[in-house]
């Protein structure tokens, strides 16, 4: 075997091993940048949460007991409106529903397959 057979085995493991490190180097940086991603995603979503739980923590009420009466009568009409308004929202959008599906125009409708 001649002496420059070794240089070129050599210089093949080391081409070889470089090309191993450019590609693992490229594939740790490729999910490097999707972590990043995702960490920015989570930080989008826990600005989220951190806003709703100071929303509830400035919502929290007192005992009803321990509140004046013309108060807890006030909510509680607040509380009533609410949720007759949302009964009737649910109901005006059953009777939408309905109204949709019993009223048909015949004259626009395709009754027949044209050939």
């Amino acid at each position: 075997m001649p002496w420059w057979s070794w240089i070129v085995i050599w210089a093949c493991l080391v081409l070889a091993l470089l090309a191993m490190l450019v590609f693992s180097g490229w594939r740790l940086f490729r999910k490097a940048v999707a972590v990043f991603d995702e960490l920015g995603a989570l930080g989008a979503k826990l600005e989220l949460l951190d806003a709703a739980i100071t929303e509830f923590d400035t919502k929290q009420e007192q005992f009803a007991l321990l509140q004046k009466y013309s108060d807890v009568q006030e909510q509680r009409r607040k509380v009533r409106d609410a949720s007759l308004a949302r009964k009737e929202a649910r109901r005006s959008g059953r009777l939408d529903r309905g109204r949709a599906l019993t009223r048909i125009d015949a004259n626009s409708r395709r009754w027949f397959q044209a050939e």
